[in-house]
């Protein structure tokens, strides 16, 4: 794995649905350490301060016909306490989280003959998880994957989602994500995961442009990014993109490569956590006594099995809450793909003593048909794991201990 210690940041200056003409502000670390951003109609980069003093922010995507929009960075020193563009104050991480919580999946699915309520704040609720989620003061957001849904046109004449805008541009990623996410952007620093709706096949412009930790480089697009590390002061949590890997058939020239980065974790410092998009051994339904919901290529990869030191696996693409731990020696998975995209269905409330390819489940739980986010709250030595709607009412708890689960 090429490791590096960066992560995304975001925090939005608007505090709720953004005007056409306002402005996106974010710090995240990059490549080349700790960067700050901003995403703006203007002609010129905005203002900005570190610890008081002036700083200029300089061009990193210029504007075009599918994002009119002018993104700047900012590089900050390591040691800087505080940064501001504009005059508003950004968020810095903090040293230590105690408090994470998790999204993903949270754009408004409109694709094909598919469109979802996205005009509707039952329909899509990702805002009001958003708001929700802010008001309960996380010190750190981990977004799973999956930002941009709005791959086709709303159909004439249907209210649910009339006036939506659609394909891999500013207008979309603003209504996806930027817009309904302001409340929470605000409140905390943010890792981003990158999903398959960020694959080259599909949001690459975006997702390249506003929340790659990458150095943007034009229209290129990666097929995998090289991993990264984020310092939670205990654990440490690595981000994998694992948006190629191929869920339903092994894919013999991928699957060596994960196997490398999965083994890499070995050297990284204290208990970790991994986050990536697309989880190994989870399930969305039984058809025949098979699980359907794993992944093919990842499991592949992990056969002899994930490094001592890996406690727990955070990921998406799934849409449900799950949580699950195993009879073998293998890390908890927690999957929070819930967050706004249309639910799977049939997903089983309890899958105990469920073999998913070369796994037995000792514990499986999970919350189906309900949007909502999930929060990772220290309890020394453990993690409290719960559960929450779109109201902020709790719908399932565990707590985890080392690469086990125990439910309420």
């Amino acid at each position: 794995m090429r490791a590096s210690s960066l992560f995304i940041v975001l925090s939005v200056v608007a505090t709720g649905p953004a005007r056409a003409a306002e402005s996106f502000t974010w710090v995240q670390y990059a490549a080349g350490g700790l960067q700050a951003r901003a995403a703006t109609q203007a002609e010129a980069c905005p203002a900005a301060e570190i610890d008081g003093a002036p700083a200029i922010m300089t061009p990193r995507a210029r504007p075009d016909k599918d994002f009119p929009i002018l993104v700047c960075a900012l590089d900050l020193p390591r040691g800087a306490a505080s940064a501001s563009i504009d005059g508003r104050r950004l968020p810095m991480p903090p040293a230590r989280v105690d408090r994470l919580y998790v999204i993903g999946d949270t754009g408004c699915r409109l694709k094909g003959l598919y469109w979802q309520d996205c005009n509707s704040p039952e329909g899509w609720p990702f805002h009001r998880i958003a708001e929700t989620a802010a008001s309960r003061a996380p010190d750190l957001v981990l977004h799973v994957g999956d930002y941009y849904y709005r791959e086709s046109a709303c159909p004439p004449l249907r209210g649910s989602c009339a006036g939506s805008p659609h394909g891999d541009n500013w207008e979309s990623w603003k209504a996806d994500f930027f817009d309904p996410a302001a409340p929470l952007l605000a409140a905390a620093p943010f890792v981003f995961v990158r999903g398959n709706h960020e694959n080259c096949d599909r949001g690459r412009r975006g997702w390249g442009r506003l929340l790659s930790p990458l150095p943007f480089d034009g229209d290129a697009c990666a097929i995998r990014e090289p991993s990264y590390s984020v310092e939670l002061g205990g654990p440490t949590l690595v981000v994998m993109d694992v948006t190629a890997a191929e869920d339903r058939a092994v894919d013999p020239a991928l699957a060596p490569v994960f196997a490398e980065e999965l083994a890499a974790a070995l050297t990284a410092p204290g208990p970790v956590w991994y986050a990536f998009h697309k989880p190994i051994y989870s399930t969305i339904r039984v058809t025949a006594g098979m699980s359907v919901g794993d992944n093919k290529t990842l499991g592949e990869a992990a056969r002899t099995g994930l490094p001592a030191n890996v406690q727990a696996i955070l990921s998406g693409h799934l849409h449900t809450f799950q949580v699950a731990s195993y009879t073998q020696d293998f890390p908890a998975q927690i999957v929070a793909g819930h967050s706004g995209d249309a639910m799977d269905l049939f997903v089983p409330a309890n899958f105990d003593g469920l073999k998913i390819d070369r796994v037995t489940v000792e514990k499986g739980r999970s919350v189906g048909g309900v949007f909502g986010f999930v929060a990772l709250e220290r309890t020394e030595p453990n993690w409290r794991v719960t559960d929450f709607d779109a109201e902020g009412k709790p719908r399932l708890r565990c707590l985890l201990r080392g690469r086990k689960l125990d439910c309420d």
